[in-house]
């Protein structure tokens, strides 16, 4: 089988690195070459983000059996969907030529974005890297986004999240390829972590910038927890609720009663990962006071339940 992995601008070069050297080891193991493959990019040398250069074709050699698509996008979701876009236009060729061909579609990090932008994606599940979630999700309603997921595969697209969630990606691949002994053993040659699941452990908070009314929004959240509402909410900024709520739409795109649950789950998260505090604290601390409604929700925002979204931060 033929894989051809494209390289844009500034990708990372661990992980392209990671993928092929997966796929020589599988060779290597198997003592055949069952995988051969090439890189795709707009220059004969594709310079990563550590200045390591690759040697590129500028179109694939021959027929690609896999497709995998890179990305040079970093974490800021508002300077790099500009980049993105970019990458979805120059992609886009490749991507259309690979469907054509009947190939395996796989992306990973940043990329499922150069999916959705080309129509790939609609009407499947796909996750992308959670940094980009509500950027994907507003900009592409079609896709049905699993942005907590690692990994998802629906029929001949594969989808992963951010950075080295593109192990994940290789392995399932390969694995239902019907490589699954090699895999074995390859696991252990190259010490492989074990699979994840979610993403949702590795959340951070969104670095990009926000705007002056989203600040005064932040400051309020401190200590006010349990008593956050629209009524609150607009009380402390001196506005009625109806023109609140017609701010949160026309300055954050959401509702105050969302914007409130969002930043509950964001504090609940970092109160599992960095504190001992109980699951029940944390519970009354973020601002509810049934446990079970809690579980349910957060459980269904990460696809983790508490107790084990903090087993799997090390906590």
């Amino acid at each position: 089988m033929h894989f051809v992995i494209y390289l844009p601008a500034g990708f990372y070069a661990a992980i392209a690195s990671s993928v092929v050297e997966i796929l020589q080891a599988v060779n290597m193991v198997n003592e055949s070459e069952v995988f051969t493959f090439e890189f795709v990019s707009k220059h004969s040398q594709a310079i990563s983000r550590s200045a390591i250069s690759f040697n590129a074709r500028k179109k694939p050699s021959k027929k690609a059996d896999v497709l995998i698509l890179l990305t040079g996008a970093g974490a800021q979701a508002v300077p790099e969907t500009l980049l993105l876009e970019k990458e979805a236009r120059q992609a886009a060729p490749l991507i259309k030529a690979a469907q054509q061909q009947g190939a395996i579609i796989a992306a990973t990090c940043g990329a499922p974005f150069l999916l959705a932008a080309n129509g790939v994606l609609d009407g499947k599940r796909a996750t992308i890297s959670w940094w980009l979630k509500g950027e994907v999700q507003q900009r592409f309603p079609a896709v049905r986004w699993e942005p907590s997921r690692i990994m998802v595969k629906q029929d001949r697209i594969y989808t992963s999240g951010g950075g080295f969630a593109g192990l994940e990606l290789i392995t399932s691949l390969l694995t239902d390829l019907g490589y699954a002994k090699e895999l074995k053993r390859v696991r252990r040659i190259m010490v492989l972590p074990p699979a994840r699941e979610f993403q949702s452990p590795y959340e951070i908070p969104a670095t990009e910038v926000i705007g002056s009314f989203e600040k005064q929004l932040t400051k309020l959240l401190k200590d006010n927890m349990d008593t956050l509402s629209l009524d609150f909410l607009s009380g402390q900024l001196g506005m009625s609720s109806r023109t609140l709520s017609r701010k949160f739409r026309e300055e954050l795109n959401t509702s105050p009663g969302k914007w409130i649950q969002e930043k509950r789950m964001e504090i609940a998260k970092k109160l599992l990962g960095e504190t001992k505090l109980s699951i029940s604290e944390i519970c009354y601390r973020v601002g509810y006071e049934d446990l079970a409604s809690f579980s349910r929700l957060f459980s269904h925002t990460t696809g983790m339940a508490p107790g084990e979204f903090r087993r799997e931060t090390g906590r």
